[in-house]
């Protein structure tokens, strides 16, 4: 091993993957055929044809050992494609990828399950796949059938199992494989709540052993909990690369992008007050705000009132407070939806509320016309620091048009005096009795 390669745990370097497009009937009964022929090539193509279809284009990453890296994007944007390449399920037609210890992979529901089998000896079969020797695997069965949780279950074919119990099974054979490097595709979106905490629970322990995690979601709190880093992917490139915080960011900015250009501002580019508006907002801008929009209406001012209606920036828990913020109209928008989100520093969705979902009316905003909006809030949430964001939306079309978001405008702490630890506050009352036993 090379001295640059000792502290890394997975090398991609220069990675594509594409497929042929299907021109007629005959190609698409062929391309079963291909398909099946590269799997047993010794070397991959080396060749991108001018009208193939490019699922991965030019990836390279360099992901160190104990890394947590999430992996986000768009439907379609090439984020199973690199799974598959890494965990060695799939080649790629240009490039290389080299791993630097054991690979566990759970990459689609019940891939490596036999459905005529029973759940007993499909966790033989695959712990044979992940590298046990039939005497790992019967030390071994007791713990993985109870991480389970699927009971006498284990006794019948896979084929009768819910799609949450296939997931239970799967988990719990990587899990007790002991991987160095776990990939993990969305498959903890299926299990139950109890279940997704104990792989949770499991998946945090992984990271502490200083081991390489890399895990795709579309729920991106788990990828703000889970991970110390994260890359956005969008059609079959990398997009970009940052704290999971910020990836979620740039990602939801990708959500929301229309394919249309936006309309022209009513505004003339050569109007001073136009210019002078931007200038205020910009020195306005939080030193890790992220924000995006404001050519139809823009926020250009937002505070953090205590009680007292002071602004502030601290706030007790359990103290009413109220977000508040304007908006100036620079174009006409039908029906504004006002939003307000509080994260934590992670980039967590601790608490979201929006005047749509509120059923709260609101009136048109008009060119020139400024909207101030209040939300009234209680600050149930455990001692820490949380971030702030505000957002302006309307329909169009029925879909949903994003006018202007301010990410983590506002930093806010709240301090307790109660004790209590944890992302919220339940203001639990103790009571304690001692019952003395009759002699």
């Amino acid at each position: 091993m090379k001295k640059e390669e000792q502290d890394l745990s997975i090398c991609i370097d220069k990675v594509s993957k594409t497929y042929p497009w299907d021109q007629n009937p005959l190609a698409r009964r062929n391309r079963g055929r291909s398909l099946m022929a590269e799997l047993f090539k010794k070397k991959s193509s080396q060749k991108i044809k001018e009208n193939d279809f490019c699922a991965l284009r030019n990836i390279s990453l360099r992901i160190k050992k104990g890394d947590s890296l999430g992996i986000i994007g768009l439907n379609g944007s090439g984020k199973s494609t690199l799974l598959q390449i890494i965990a060695g399920t799939l080649r790629p037609t240009l490039g290389k990828v080299k791993s630097f210890g054991s690979i566990g992979a759970l990459l689609e529901l019940g891939s490596g399950f036999n459905p005529d089998f029973t759940g007993k000896e499909n966790i033989y079969l695959n712990g044979k796949i992940h590298g046990m020797n039939p005497e790992e695997v019967e030390q071994k069965y007791n713990s993985i059938t109870a991480f389970s949780g699927i009971g006498d279950f284990v006794n019948q074919p896979v084929r009768t199992y819910s799609s949450g119990m296939v997931v239970r099974l799967a988990f719990s054979v990587i899990a007790h494989t002991d991987p160095d490097i776990l990939i993990i595709d969305e498959a903890l979106s299926v299990g139950d709540v109890r279940f997704q905490a104990k792989c949770f629970s499991f998946l945090e322990s992984f990271r502490e052993k200083g081991k390489t995690l890399l895990f795709v979601s579309h729920d991106l709190n788990s990828i703000a909990r889970l991970c110390s880093s994260a890359i956005l992917l969008n059609k079959g490139q990398i997009h970009s690369a940052g704290t999971p915080k910020e990836m979620i960011n740039q990602y939801s900015k990708i959500v929301s992008e229309e394919p249309h250009l936006p309309e022209e501002d009513s505004r003339s580019n050569d109007d001073p007050e136009s210019e002078l508006l931007k200038d205020e907002q910009k020195n306005e801008l939080a030193k890790d705000e992220f924000n995006y929009g404001g050519d139809k209406a823009e926020i250009t001012s937002c505070q953090i009132l205590n009680e007292q209606n002071i602004e502030t920036t601290v706030v007790s828990s359990g103290e009413n407070f109220v977000a508040r913020f304007s908006v100036q109209g620079k174009s006409f928008v039908e029906n504004p939806i006002y939003a307000v989100t509080i994260r934590d520093p992670k980039g967590q969705q601790v608490y979201g509320q929006n005047t749509h979902f509120s059923k709260t009316p609101t009136e048109s905003l008009g060119n020139g016309n400024q909207a101030i909006i209040e939300f009234k809030l209680k600050a149930n949430l455990g001692e820490g620091k949380y971030l702030l964001s505000f957002g302006v939306t309307q329909f169009k079309n029925d879909d949903l048009e994003v006018i202007h978001r301010r990410y983590d405008a506002l930093e806010f702490q709240v301090i307790n005096s109660d004790g209590s630890f944890g992302i919220s506050n339940c203001f639990g009352e103790i009571n304690f009795q001692t019952v003395t036993k009759p002699s």
